[in-house]
């Protein structure tokens, strides 16, 4: 399928002939009007203490190299958003191996340092985590939450039905604790990206008031806070600065809250959570509702506690030395605590490794057990079955054992998503599909050609 006619099925004919219209009242013949943008949300978040992540496709990149290299000296992130601006659910396996790889030497030939990966229409496939993961890839940005926080009845039919498309064409799955967190598959982190974005808000609804952009951002904001998530808003430069004071609202309702808010790059909140998950808790008996816990974990942990009380910690333990570090950076402590039982989820023996590993990335405290200790502990579980044999098996039931977890009213000890003094956290990030007119249009014929069958 070429560009024209995927961009008519997913946006519509109304939306796409107004995004072409919209392409020379925002871009320019020269970078500037870009650079610009790029410039604004850089000052921005720079005002916060933060930077914000940028991706790009290989072939914009190439022809913008300096400026791109600007931004990159900046502070800020860049990653890959593809070779060109394509869909790689439209790709071959082949294709996408090849176009990753091309993207990827685009990058390293140019000398612009990546770590991440935002697909184009955040269409990401099973086979495209498969590449990424092999080419050393860190962290990729493609599984949108759709936030209800719009009331559609007030849209005309039309307008709702071009944002209707935008839900069918990101994939979009409804908030839970667990789709808001990162997860691992294999050696690849994947991050969340929350709509709706900038584009479906402007071009898809025609909401272009700062007032109410910053509201609907501020209200995803706080119901993600309240599940202690992460927030990647994605915002494009061309709507950078149509957007800036709803963002600066938005950041300042973020840094407003009681416990603060992380505003980091999306590299940098992979890394958390790759090393976060080599935390790790055993827990021995001490005697009756006495429990001896031994903690590995980032000196930036934090360790919530539920239904259990701390009665001593490291030095405070006679017996023991004071905390260690490890040559991983991980700090070695150990508590004394009080608990009715043992504050873990216990695993039966035919339980899959596959949900220890997942509880274990998640944060809680597990371990195995027979049945017959099940009452020893705040939870057993029997999964014979593990997490379901397919990808919508799967995240049903990681989503159905996070809610279970944090709804448990029992003793148990887990590492809070973020390091401390955090409750949540939030990354802007933004899609540099073109920096000028030309780069729009020569899309359609970069796509063509990278779609084209190699022969």
């Amino acid at each position: 399928m070429n560009l024209v006619a995927f961009s008519l099925r997913s946006k519509g004919a109304h939306n796409f002939l107004r995004r072409l219209w919209t392409v020379f009242a925002r871009f320019g013949l020269t970078e500037r009007r870009t650079a610009r943008a790029l410039q604004t949300l850089v000052a921005t978040l720079r005002h916060y203490g933060a930077y914000p992540t940028f991706f790009i496709p290989a072939a914009v990149l190439r022809r913008h190299v300096s400026l791109l290299r600007q931004i990159a000296s900046s502070g800020a992130e860049v990653g890959i958003h593809g070779y060109v601006h394509n869909d790689y659910r439209t790709l071959t396996h082949q294709q996408q191996e090849e176009q990753t790889r091309l993207a990827i030497a685009v990058f390293r030939q140019n000398h612009i340092p990546f770590a991440g990966f935002r697909n184009p229409y955040l269409g990401w496939t099973e086979e495209a985590l498969e590449i990424f993961a092999s080419l050393g890839l860190t962290y990729e940005s493609n599984e949108a939450v759709i936030h209800d926080v719009i009331d559609l009845k007030a849209f005309p039919p039309r307008l709702c039905r071009g944002y209707e498309k935008s839900l069918r064409l990101f994939q979009a799955v409804p908030p839970s604790i667990y789709d808001l967190r990162p997860h691992c598959e294999g050696p690849l982190v994947r991050l969340p990206t929350s709509i709706p974005d900038d584009e479906m808000l402007f071009d898809r609804l025609r909401i272009t008031e700062p007032g109410r952009i910053a509201a609907i951002w501020s209200t995803i904001m706080a119901r993600i806070y309240a599940l202690g998530g992460l927030y990647t808003l994605n915002l494009h430069p061309e709507r950078g600065l149509l957007c800036q004071a709803a963002l600066r609202s938005l950041l300042d309702y973020a840094t407003s809250q009681p416990e603060p808010v992380w505003i980091a790059r999306l590299e940098e909140i992979a890394h958390w959570w790759r090393q976060r998950c080599a935390f790790r808790f055993e827990i021995s008996a001490a005697g009756p509702q006495r429990w001896r816990v031994c903690l590995l974990s980032s000196p930036r942990a934090q360790v919530q506690t539920k239904y259990l009380t701390v009665l001593a910690r490291s030095g405070e333990l006679a017996a023991k030395e004071d905390q260690s570090i490890t040559r991983e950076g991980l700090q070695r402590q150990e508590w004394l605590v009080e608990a009715a039982s043992c504050p873990a989820v216990a695993l039966s023996p035919a339980t899959p490794p596959a949900v220890m590993a997942f509880l274990q990335e998640q944060g809680y405290a597990v371990t195995r057990a027979s049945g017959e200790k099940a009452s020893d502990y705040s939870l057993f579980l029997d999964l014979p079955d593990g997490l379901g044999t397919t990808p919508a098996q799967q995240r049903a039931q990681r989503r159905q054992l996070v809610a279970q977890l944090e709804a448990l009213s029992a003793p148990l000890l887990s590492f809070a998503p973020w390091p401390a003094p955090y409750r949540a956290a939030l990354a802007i990030s933004s899609d540099i599909d073109s920096v000028t007119i030309q780069d729009f249009f020569l899309r359609i014929i970069e796509v063509a050609r990278a779609s084209r069958p190699k022969h």
